[in-house]
C-alpha cells in the first residue's frame, strides 16, 4: 500500500503543482470579465452620470453615488415567486402530511437586486473602466431573507453595458 502511494506521489510533478497554487479558478475570472468593460467618456463625472442614468432607466433607485470614489450603487424590488416552486412545496407538504410529518412549505416571494458600479481611469484619457456587479437578496413567503447570490449570467452584464453605451450615444445626438 505504501509503495502504491509513493508511486502516485512520485509521479506528480512538484513544479506543476506549485504553479497551480494560488491560481484563481476559471469561473471567477470569467465573471470578472463579464462584469468589466471600457467605456468612452470625456471624464469620470460623465461616466458616473451615464451609469446613473442607465441604472435609473433599468428601474434601479440610486442608493449611493460618490464621484470621489467612482462608485454608484442602487437597488430595485422584484417579485420572485414562481408557480412551479410553490406547487412543488405544496405537493411536498401534502405528501409529508399523509406520512404524519409536519412541514412548513417555503418558497421565494420577493427579491431585492443590488447593483454596484465602480469607475476607474484607464491609460487613455477618453476611456474609463467600469465594473458592475448584481446581487440578489431573496425573501421567502414567511418574510425571512433566506438566500443571497451573485448574479453571474453574462447576458445580464452584456445587456447593462449595451444600454450604457446606447444611452451615452443618444445623449450626443
Amino acid at each position: 500500500m505504501l509503495a502504491a502511494v509513493a508511486l502516485v506521489v512520485g509521479c506528480q510533478n512538484p513544479n506543476a503543482v506549485a504553479m497551480r497554487i494560488g491560481q484563481p479558478s476559471a469561473e471567477p475570472v470569467a465573471v470578472r470579465e463579464a462584469q468589466t468593460r471600457k467605456i468612452p467618456a470625456s471624464n469620470e463625472l460623465t461616466a458616473l452620470s451615464n451609469i446613473t442614468a442607465t441604472l435609473q432607466d433599468l428601474g434601479f433607485a440610486i442608493q449611493e453615488s460618490s464621484a470621489d470614489l467612482g462608485v454608484v450603487t442602487g437597488t430595485k424590488q422584484r417579485d420572485a415567486q414562481e408557480s412551479g416552486q410553490v406547487a412543488g412545496q405544496i405537493a411536498l407538504t401534502v405528501a409529508f402530511a399523509l406520512m404524519g410529518v409536519a412541514s412548513r412549505p417555503t418558497w421565494d416571494k420577493t427579491q431585492e437586486i443590488h447593483v454596484t458600479t465602480v469607475v476607474t481611469p484607464t491609460r487613455s484619457p477618453t476611456d474609463y473602466s467600469v465594473r458592475v456587479s448584481f446581487d440578489r437578496y431573496l425573501t421567502n413567503n414567511h418574510g425571512e431573507q433566506w438566500r443571497t447570490e451573485l448574479i453571474q449570467d453574462p447576458a445580464i452584464y452584456q445587456e447593462f453595458f449595451k444600454k450604457l453605451v446606447i444611452g451615452d450615444a443618444l445623449k450626443v445626438l
